[in-house]
């Protein structure tokens, strides 16, 4: 009787060392990874204790249920997209043309949980609210970009805009399978294009 009493205690000791162990941070990093990996419906409690390396019972210690997690998910993802990965991308340089091709730049590495965070705004509110809240942020940093290259405030606003859609639709149209022999533009000439205040010329026939 005693043996088990102590056999229980240690098991429970254990258990309560592995839920201190991994963090509610923890959880929610490896739910962000799965997110990206897998899209929302692909965030699942099980897959997630696998990845960690822990049971269910951990969760439980930090989360009252799924619906918690992906709340604590999309604020991760809002904070990441306006906050740390804009500060650390733009804070050594003031130059808005630098500043405009690392925020192209950064988009590309942050593609695959930008997608599946979009895919998933489709079908649910808060999701896309976070993505509208995200998307605000950014416009804002692009326009503030062109502003200060000189362009009217009208001009900058759509500019910003129409580069923003164009950047995320990049991404979001998938690759053709076939090999391309034109390559297209580099992120450089895209962002020339963006930012020429040229006509575009006359089309024969014009």
């Amino acid at each position: 009787m005693a043996a088990d009493t102590k056999s229980a205690g240690a098991r429970s000791a254990g258990a309560k060392a592995a839920r201190a162990k991994v963090s509610r941070r923890d959880w929610i990093e490896a739910a962000y990874q799965e997110l990206a990996r897998a899209g929302e419906r692909g965030v699942g409690i099980n897959a997630l204790a696998a990845r960690l390396g822990v049971t269910k019972g951990s969760f439980y210690w930090h989360f009252k249920d799924r619906p918690e997690l992906m709340a604590a998910l999309l604020d991760r993802w809002a904070h990441e997209r306006t906050d740390e990965m804009l500060a650390l991308a733009l804070g050594s340089t003031g130059d808005p043309r630098e500043r405009l091709r690392r925020i192209q730049a950064l988009g590309r590495d942050v593609a695959p949980v930008d997608r599946a965070m979009r895919l998933w705004a489709q079908h649910d509110a808060a999701a896309a609210e976070a993505v509208r809240h995200a998307d605000r942020a950014l416009l804002g940093h692009i326009t503030a970009c062109l502003d200060g290259l000189g362009f009217p405030p009208a001009d900058a606003r759509l500019r910003a805009r129409l580069m923003l859609r164009a950047w995320i639709g990049g991404y979001l149209v998938q690759p053709d399978p076939a090999p391309d022999p034109d390559p297209g533009l580099t992120a450089d000439q895209s962002l020339d294009i963006f930012l020429s205040t040229a006509a575009p010329p006359d089309r024969p026939g014009r």
